[in-house]
């Protein structure tokens, strides 16, 4: 395939949106260790950046090192990007919690794919949210352009706070599906996302050698897990003030931190997270009585304004699409937290695991059975969904 940059109206899947992305914010070096479905992000990538000299592309032996090699690139003051999915991201799990406790701004797409026992290729969130306490910023994404722009607002984000960003965005329903979008120009992109400049004193420098990250005593210790808590505390209103400046920049809509449609007064809610919440749009036009709520960006959690858009409802139902053992679905724990007070049922669903789908039809039985079973649901574990029920 070519490897020319497309502008304007196009038609892209989501893996080929991300590289475009990664292209137009001019990263500087990549990472490299291609998996399924992620394949396709640097393979396009690859060929988008060949023959250039201002960007490193690097092949390297593992995920483990992948995330090594950017988070090294990165702490010389380039700009850079890498992308996983499924056993990569667990792979590289231990390197996640470095980059956040050494503030390094690395944008990585996750395309979220089920995980192992027994092996699958197929979709759900279980990847990406199994890391949901690295300090990471996660964003996660309910259709290619939202992947394009994410990507793109993920690099503003993270270098204002210093914390890596997490773009998820689900195999195939994403990363393989082809939809119209549109490519910005250069020019605008360049305006919007200037060169990365990191503080001095964070940059390694051969000329000023210094130690980093070493063996601390435990209150200096602390005060390094209490900034990254800080930063990610800050990064709640960075996420909403740089969706609200790529939607005037660009003309188009962004979304921040939630993205909420229906019914204003609405007694039933439901609360999703990426694809799943597009496929509840098909519910409106026949309930007036409902209220949608995708959360956009899980990390960090959006404690404050979820609450709000939650309060008065009579039923919550949320949906998980990811693996539950023994607790709450992590969406669902996190609802459960905001105490929406005795007036408010919310009931946890867990449904679409391993790519089985998830229709208008599953999303409208989990409305009902949240009403139906109103103060007999087991208030610690979530409800399985029938695989039947599609």
């Amino acid at each position: 395939m070519s490897g020319t940059m497309l502008r304007g109206r196009t038609v892209l899947t989501g893996d080929e949106a991300a590289a475009h992305a990664v292209a137009l914010a001019r990263t500087q070096a990549v990472g490299c260790y291609p998996i399924t479905p992620q394949t396709i992000v640097v393979e396009r990538l690859a060929d988008l950046t060949a023959g250039r000299d201002d960007v490193v592309f690097a092949n390297v032996e593992s995920e483990h090192a992948m995330l090594g090699y950017v988070i090294a690139a990165s702490r010389v003051g380039v700009r850079t990007f890498t992308a996983t999915s499924s056993q990569g991201l667990l792979y590289a799990h231990e390197q996640l919690h470095r980059a956040s406790r050494e503030r390094v701004p690395v944008v990585m797409v996750n395309v979220n794919r089920s995980i192992l026992a027994p092996w699958s290729l197929e979709p759900d969130l279980s990847d990406s949210l199994s890391q949901r306490d690295t300090g990471w910023i996660q964003l996660y994404c309910a259709s290619v352009q939202e992947v394009l722009d994410s990507v793109l607002c993920a690099y503003r984000i993270a270098e204002t706070v210093m914390l890596p960003v997490m773009v998820s965005a689900e195999g195939f329903l994403l990363s393989h599906t082809a939809e119209v979008v549109y490519v910005p120009e250069q020019k605008d992109v360049d305006e919007f996302l200037p060169s990365f400049r990191p503080p001095d004193d964070w940059v390694l420098d051969p000329d000023r050698p210094r130690t980093y990250s070493a063996l601390p005593q435990p209150v200096e210790y602390s005060q390094f897990q209490r900034r990254v808590a800080e930063a990610m505390d800050e990064a709640r209103g960075v996420v909403e003030s740089v969706a609200a400046e790529f939607g005037v920049r660009f003309g188009r809509r962004k979304v921040g931190a939630l993205d909420i449609a229906g019914a204003p007064d609405a007694r039933s809610a439901l609360v999703t997270m990426g694809t799943i919440g597009d496929s509840a749009l098909e519910l409106l036009p026949g309930d007036d009585d409902l209220l949608l709520v995708r959360v956009h960006a899980y990390r960090p959690f959006p404690a404050g304004e979820l609450a709000a858009a939650l309060a008065g409802r009579s039923y919550v139902s949320v949906v998980d699409r990811a693996a539950a053992f023994g607790s709450l679905g992590p969406l669902g724990a996190d609802v459960r937290s905001l105490d929406l007070g005795p007036g408010t049922v919310t009931t946890d669903y867990v449904c679409g695991v391993g790519g089985t789908e998830v229709t208008p039809v599953t999303l409208r039985w989990a409305l009902e059975h949240t009403r139906a079973n109103a103060g007999r649901i087991p208030g610690h574990d979530p409800v399985i969904v029938p695989e039947e029920v599609r």
